[in-house]
């Protein structure tokens, strides 16, 4: 078995989770629950970090999105194409350094077909908050040197409750299952994440989130990132988000930013 060293969070991934954060709005609320909504999203995602090698690795992406939210049921599917440039190569949103090579990679091409949805079990009643359970199937499509060729699957219950007017606090604990290529092990382990969410206009919301994966390898750290956002409505068929995220230990990356144009049904 040739012998990598995993070094990364599975950075697209936090990307996708990140942007979900800060597109999120409480699902509870009726308006949200008594409407049917399709949405089309495209933007970039951006990261840096070393990961303990002597240089940065660097990945871009470009994802195409489409959701669909229909009462208590949501569905959503993402498809990146991915550029990365350092020692560290994607393979499967994980960035690995191979210490045989001492060539930095430059690599790029059609990244794994992300497919999730959720059903919201309860509406947000008295101190009961709202609960959504929901699930992720990661479909092998990447071009080689960026993905692992296997199936990774995750399930989450995340929470909404409104705190304040305009407020939210969210948060969500999952468990993931990541396909292994015979070059190396990966990790199944825990996912957690939670945030503040604030909307001072029905057209905008803005807040932070953090996080938290279980090492992906044996031997490595847990890994963790913060991420501030900001979503604007800018009309009824258009929105912008914005985001950023710092890694919290060196298994996460340094830095990162990202952006997302929306066109709605």
């Amino acid at each position: 078995m040739r012998t990598f060293y995993l070094m990364a969070a599975p950075l697209l991934a936090m990307a996708g989770a990140t942007v979900a954060a800060a597109q999120s709005s409480n699902p509870s609320d009726t308006a949200n629950i008594d409407t049917t909504e399709f949405e089309l999203a495209t933007g970039a995602d951006y990261s840096v970090g070393s990961y303990g090698a002597a240089t940065d690795t660097r990945v871009w992406s470009v994802p195409v999105e489409a959701k669909l939210r229909s009462g208590n049921f949501r569905i959503a599917a993402s498809l990146p194409y991915v550029w990365i440039k350092g020692p560290g190569r994607v393979i499967g949103g994980v960035v690995v350094f191979d210490p045989a090579s001492t060539t930095p990679v430059n690599s790029s091409g059609i990244g794994d077909l992300s497919v999730s949805s959720g059903y919201l079990l309860n509406r947000e009643s008295g101190a009961l908050p709202a609960f959504e359970l929901g699930g992720t199937v990661k479909i092998p499509t990447a071009a080689a040197q960026i993905g692992t060729g296997e199936v990774d699957y995750s399930v989450q219950l995340s929470a909404f409750k409104t705190v304040a007017p305009g407020a939210m606090l969210f948060g969500s604990v999952g468990y993931s299952w990541l396909g292994s290529p015979a070059a190396y092990q990966l990790n199944n382990g825990i996912t957690a994440s939670g945030g503040i969410n604030f909307k001072p206009s029905s057209q905008t919301d803005l807040g932070a989130s953090v996080s938290y994966r279980e090492p992906v390898a044996t031997g490595l750290q847990s890994q963790a990132i913060i991420a501030p956002y900001l979503t604007q409505r800018v009309s009824n068929r258009f929105g912008i988000t914005l985001y950023g995220l710092a890694g919290l230990n060196k298994a996460s990356p340094r830095l990162g930013a990202g952006v997302r144009l929306s066109l709605f049904n």
